[in-house]
């Protein structure tokens, strides 16, 4: 596995190395953690324009870092959640909920 071998016996690299799976646990070094962070948190987004996309389905994602920045993506119909006053306050109390 992860070789194959040809007729005359020599090695031919397997072609379908892909990514490497990591193992899930929290990150202890802080600057890996906030690279992680940032490059998951574009991830997640770009995952839920393509569903909203794809779909048509209505989305609101909130991420909130370890340091209380608050980022967010919403379809169009979903913006009001988080622009005007009384969705703000929805969401903060939401945020402060224990």
């Amino acid at each position: 596995t992860g070789e194959e071998y040809d007729s005359e016996e020599s090695i031919i690299p397997d072609k379908r190395a892909g990514r490497r799976k990591i193992k899930i646990e929290y990150i202890h070094d802080k600057s890996r953690r906030h690279i992680t962070f940032s490059k998951r948190k574009a991830g997640i987004m770009k995952k839920a324009y393509e569903l909203s996309t794809l779909t048509g389905t209505q989305i609101l994602l909130l991420v909130v870092s370890e340091t209380g920045l608050v980022y967010t993506f919403t379809t169009p119909k979903l913006q009001p959640l988080v622009t005007k006053p009384e969705g703000k306050n929805l969401i903060q109390s939401c945020l402060n909920a224990p």
